[in-house]
């Protein structure tokens, strides 16, 4: 993928593939600028040796002719910006020095006039000796210019071509996936995605396109599945745990006043009911978003956990649990009924198996249910004092242990909260102050994520 190149690494990690292959376009473009200025100055330099060949060839032509019958050189051209030198055989050399070893031809000398004009030499083997003819060429620095701010923009002219073929490349390869997107989600989860790969060619969006009808095949598939279970589990486990009940209440009433049998009834009794309770937990969390029910209704909590509270007391004193309760006056959420009866059954369930101590207080508001030690120094305003977001024991770096009571009920009531958005929170150490906190907000509400504190 373009998001793996060495480049791209470079940017920042939130830049856009559009503007990422945009910026890659731009910096190809700049290359291509600078290899196509380098080609045009390499090309400019062998057109300039070129005509610099011709010009110093005829010029020597013409001096040649001039000065052929000269019998010495007092007339011969001897200035700054022309010299002509004749080295005739049997007589001292009278050229410069540094044109004496270079051979026949054109030759560009290091040497600089005025820091400015460069000079060329141009040797010639003839009848009445070697010529050697030296000529400064001027600069023009309004050309040299020019050609500068030709290869400038040059280069520029690459990267805006390059951002502008970037640009128009991504938007290219990107329209057909952001329609793609915008089909499946507007697609409806009940029906099949076939009309999404219609619309696409048969390229690697209509492979993505393909994937997409048969992974959603997959999970509807698994989500019919899921449904059946539900609806099947609902009537095969309610019926025999109805005929269970039928049959406990003749048992209760066929012991008479035997202390023993009574215990046992009772026992079997509740285990009944803590199978129907976590079978309704298990519908709840196995109930699929397009079979919620939408029309959730306004729960006074505190009437609520009154009903909670009647139902495990006879728990709860046999465990020798006290729970003092505090609920704010007329609090309430919206919910389903049966979500928030099904999390209280649960939460009660593991207080009364005595994970958490003897002496516990529960404060409950419109946000939610925190659950506190009252052995605990100032457990008292512990749920008021104590923000959210920063728990006793809460170590962000150390990722603490599951309880053993998640089994207990807590296990459940977690993953209930996960698949209706609420916020679970538990205590690493039985010792803390606050042990659990409950709230009762939509994901997009919750400060933080789940997590155990």
């Amino acid at each position: 993928m373009a998001s793996d190149t060495a480049l791209f690494r470079l940017l920042p990690r939130k830049t856009t593939l559009r503007m990422r292959v945009t910026l890659c376009c731009a910096a190809l473009g700049g290359v291509i600028g600078v290899g196509m200025a380098y080609v045009a100055d390499r090309i400019s330099e062998r057109d300039e040796r070129v005509l610099v060949n011709d010009e110093m060839d005829a010029e020597m032509n013409v001096q040649i002719a001039q000065h052929r019958g000269d019998a010495d050189d007092a007339h011969l051209p001897r200035s700054l910006w022309k010299s002509l030198y004749i080295d005739r055989p049997g007589k001292p050399p009278t050229s410069p020095v540094a044109t004496r070893s270079l051979s026949p031809g054109v030759h560009e000398l290091d040497a600089v006039i005025d820091g400015n004009d460069d000079r060329f030499a141009a040797i010639r083997i003839t009848p009445i000796g070697r010529i050697a003819m030296v000529v400064a060429l001027p600069n023009s620095p309004a050309r040299e210019k020019r050609f500068t701010e030709e290869l400038v923009a040059m280069i520029l002219l690459g990267i805006v071509l390059g951002t502008w073929l970037g640009r128009m490349l991504a938007s290219g390869m990107l329209s057909p996936v952001l329609r793609l997107c915008d089909q499946v989600d507007r697609a409806d989860p009940t029906t099949e995605l076939r009309d999404i790969a219609e619309d696409h060619r048969t390229d690697e969006v209509g492979a993505l396109a393909n994937a997409f009808i048969r992974y959603h095949g997959r999970m509807q598939t698994a989500v019919e599945r899921e449904m059946l279970f539900s609806a099947d589990a609902s009537h095969e486990l309610r019926t025999p745990l109805s005929v269970l009940q039928g049959a406990l209440d003749l048992l209760r009433e066929g012991q008479g006043s035997a202390a023993s049998g009574q215990r046992r009834v009772e026992r079997i009794r509740r285990s009944a009911t803590e199978i129907g309770m976590l079978l309704d937990a298990l519908l709840l969390i196995a109930r699929s978003d397009e079979t919620q029910d939408p029309s959730s209704s306004a729960i006074d909590i505190g009437a609520a956990l009154a009903a909670v509270i009647a139902e495990y007391r006879n728990e709860l004193d046999a465990a020798q649990v006290e729970v003092g309760v505090r609920c704010a006056h007329g609090a309430g959420i919206q919910a389903p009924p049966e979500l928030l009866r099904t999390a209280l059954r649960l939460l009660f369930r593991a207080i009364a198996s005595g994970v958490w101590g003897n002496r516990l207080r529960l404060d409950a508001d419109a946000h939610g249910i925190v659950l506190s030690s009252a052995d605990a120094p100032g457990s008292e305003d512990a749920a008021a004092d104590t923000p959210d977001t920063a728990l006793p024991g809460d170590a962000e770096s150390v990722a603490a242990p599951r309880r053993s009571d998640e089994s207990g009920g807590i296990g459940m009531l977690r993953r209930l909260c996960e698949r209706y958005g609420w916020a679970l929170k538990s205590a690493n150490d039985p010792a803390q102050s606050i042990l659990l906190r409950l709230r009762m907000v939509r994901p997009d509400e919750r400060p933080q994520k789940d997590a155990t504190i």
